[in-house]
């Protein structure tokens, strides 16, 4: 995945046991003609567009531990870098 996409998150209408109209992800498609299908089916149907970056999983949110582990990595290699310099 070279460049951004998006992702179609289905969503329907409902009525919650407490009485409230609440919208309900059904389902996700990264197909823009099944979420228009699935728009068609009535009023109660959408769905949301969401764009995804072609980095998505380094935007992603990550732990601490994570982050200070890459940062560890990087150094340990520029280390190695400037040892065999």
């Amino acid at each position: 995945m070279n460049r951004p996409t998006e992702i179609f998150v289905l969503t329907r209408l409902a009525i919650s046991p407490e009485g409230h109209v609440v919208a309900q992800n059904i389902g996700a498609t990264f197909d823009i003609y099944l979420a228009e299908a699935h728009r068609a089916h009535g009023v109660e149907h959408d769905f949301e567009r969401h764009p995804i970056s072609a980095n998505w999983f380094e935007d992603a949110e990550r732990s601490s531990v994570v982050s200070a582990m890459r940062e560890f990595r990087q150094i340990v290699e520029q280390m190695q870098a400037e040892a065999l310099r």
